[in-house]
């Protein structure tokens, strides 16, 4: 099966985080996720726009990406020397980014698209799939 896709462009201002919330917020509800994991998705999005060291440029893109078995959201582009940084696995005891998005969702990846860098967050949840009104 196709992965369906929804794509949203906006500048990396706190202002317009609450939109994209909003857009996962209204993609679970579709999908019928559970509470937990709609919080999940959220606080894993949030951790990674409401880094300002993060940006990259002046608009940032949110793609939540729809599979059979996961929901998906990729972030970029971003800071790349910052996020490697904070993806590096603890060594301390404080909360890392690596240790909350590991805790979020199912798996984390920085990859390079379109010149710079961009992170796949993945979350494995078993979706129904809405039926079409």
């Amino acid at each position: 099966m196709a992965t369906d896709a929804i794509t949203l462009s906006f500048p990396p201002l706190r202002p317009f985080h609450g939109v994209a919330r909003l857009v996962v917020g209204g993609l679970a509800a579709r999908l019928d996720l559970t509470y937990e994991h709609l919080e999940d998705l959220q606080l894993a999005l949030a951790s990674v726009l409401e880094g300002e060291e993060y940006a990259a440029s002046d608009a940032v893109t949110v793609e939540l990406l729809v599979n059979p078995e996961s929901v998906g959201i990729v972030i970029g582009p971003l800071n790349e020397a910052q996020v490697r940084a904070d993806l590096a696995p603890d060594v301390g005891n404080g909360i890392s980014l690596h240790r909350l998005l590991s805790t979020l969702v199912g798996s984390l990846e920085l990859e390079q698209r379109d010149g710079g860098a961009w992170l796949r967050l993945e979350k494995r949840v078993p979706l129904k799939r809405p039926k079409d009104r």
